[in-house]
């Protein structure tokens, strides 16, 4: 669930740095910029918005099962 959103945020991060390191950005870069800056608070919201129901419901996450095998004395 979460790996998705680890993917996007590293490619807005990635597209961000070649932006910053742009000593005079064109008009077109910064639009660009301004519409990853508004997609990425959509995503920090959804993001924030599913840990949370996650917390209140932990059966989101697969439970793991570890069944150890004990030998008889």
């Amino acid at each position: 669930m979460f790996t998705l959103y680890e993917a996007e945020l590293s490619a807005i991060a990635a597209l961000d740095r070649c932006y910053y390191l742009k000593p005079c950005p064109t008009s077109d870069e910064r639009r660009d910029y301004a519409l990853r800056q508004a997609k990425l608070e959509e995503m920090r919201t959804r993001f924030y918005s599913e840990v949370s129901s996650a917390r209140e419901n932990p059966r989101t996450f697969r439970q793991c099962r570890f069944l150890a095998r004990r030998s008889r004395p």
